[in-house]
């Protein structure tokens, strides 16, 4: 029996050790992880470790594609000084949960210099105060991130507009001043789709728009075909939707089924799985944002173009080439400053001069939010019924 007792006692201990080393890194301070890393990084850096949390196998976009082209260019050509990048990619699927994990994960590697995620602006707020604590760089590279004001920025740099100035430039660029542009406006109410809405709303407001019908609803929960048969009683020039593309999708079919002639304007990324899922009729009137131009003739984006089709044997989407130069922007400030700390690279990016990448050019403020982005409209079909939202021309 004492034997059988001295071995459940080390049998508990085993286990308690092992759920010890498992959940170390929730329990540790963030605070203390902060402190680790200043010591480690203000060492002459060997390499700069990377850590990407992005939703890999959901979205299958061109994001870890554009990171890898970047990384071997910039490795290859020395264009961080010399000193080598180290990419840690990971999928965090989507899920709150699993990306805490992954964020709890790289606060606690204390040779690590950045983090580049997330897709969705709610895992970005959740998980900012982890990497403010742990005195982690990260950057955004999603349009739609959140705004500076929403969480603390110390150590925050947005590549993307956040989702205030991502719905003002829409707003400029659905309609000019003094047009009386009338728009119906359509939102997830329980999501990211509220605030975009809002700051259209002011935005337009402001340049003499005017709303003439509103419909917030609870994401997967809407009847969609009351509120397009409605819309059809209501002249409007525009309709503004923004929501997940499931609930997108619906809308487009219902308001394809209703005979809706008004443009739509759909904040999402065009896919081929969106375009599978709506339907030819229902795409051809569609209208969405883009903020890069892969057709775009400058320099920069075409030299990535040609790179990005000769090794992937397509064209980079959006999200490509949002990864390919948040890369590329923070080897610029590893170059610059010859440092892996955090805070010498946030210094590097906020202070430095234009930098030209295949979206655009870059500038940030104090806060960290990419300076004049650039919106366009584009249809989803060659061309569009209404002039006043006619795609813009094409890049010089």
């Amino acid at each position: 029996m004492a034997v059988r007792f001295r071995w459940g006692l080390a049998t508990t201990a085993a286990l308690a050790l092992v759920a010890i080393l498992t959940l170390a890194p929730q329990w540790r301070s963030l605070e203390g992880m902060g402190a680790r890393r200043a010591v480690v990084l203000a060492r002459p850096p060997a390499e700069i470790l990377v850590g990407v949390s992005w939703p890999f196998s959901i979205r299958r976009d061109g994001m870890a594609e554009g990171l890898r082209l970047a990384q071997d260019e910039i490795n290859q050509g020395g264009l961080a000084g010399g000193i080598p990048v180290r990419l840690v990619l990971r999928d965090d699927q989507g899920v709150w949960a699993e990306a805490r994990r992954i964020a709890l994960d790289f606060a606690d590697t204390p040779a690590m210099s950045a983090v580049i995620g997330y897709d969705d602006i709610r895992l970005a707020l959740r998980a900012a105060p982890i990497f403010e604590k742990s005195r982690l760089l990260y950057l955004l590279p999603a349009v739609g991130n959140p705004d500076p004001g929403e969480a603390s920025s110390r150590y925050a740099i947005r590549t993307a507009p956040s989702l205030s100035s991502f719905a003002r430039a829409l707003a400029v660029a659905a309609g000019r001043p003094g047009e009386s542009l009338r728009f119906a406006l359509i939102w997830d109410e329980d999501g990211p789709g509220k605030e975009l809405a809002t700051q259209f709303l002011i935005a337009q407001s402001g340049m003499g728009g005017n709303r003439v019908f509103q419909w917030p609803y609870l994401t997967g929960r809407a009847d969609f075909r009351a509120s397009a048969y409605r819309l059809r009683e209501i002249e409007a020039d525009l309709i503004v939707i923004a929501g997940p593309s499931p609930d997108l999708v619906d809308f487009l079919r219902k308001a394809d089924g209703a005979g809706l002639i008004a443009p739509i304007l759909v904040i999402a990324e065009p896919s081929d799985a969106l375009w599978a899922q709506m339907g030819t009729a229902a795409w051809r009137r569609a209208i969405f944002p883009q903020i890069y131009d892969v057709a775009a003739m400058t320099s920069e984006n075409r030299a990535f173009v040609d790179k990005f089709r000769a090794r992937f044997g397509k064209d980079p989407d959006a999200a490509a080439a949002q990864g390919y130069d948040t890369l590329r922007l923070l080897a610029e400030a590893v170059r610059t400053t010859g440092s892996a700390e955090p805070l010498d690279l946030i210094f590097a990016l906020r202070q430095s001069p234009a930098w030209a990448g295949a979206v655009g050019e870059y500038r940030f403020d104090r806060q960290g939010e990419v300076r004049d982005r650039i919106v366009r409209l584009v249809p989803g079909e060659v061309s569009v019924t209404s002039s006043r939202l006619a795609p813009a021309p094409a890049s010089p």
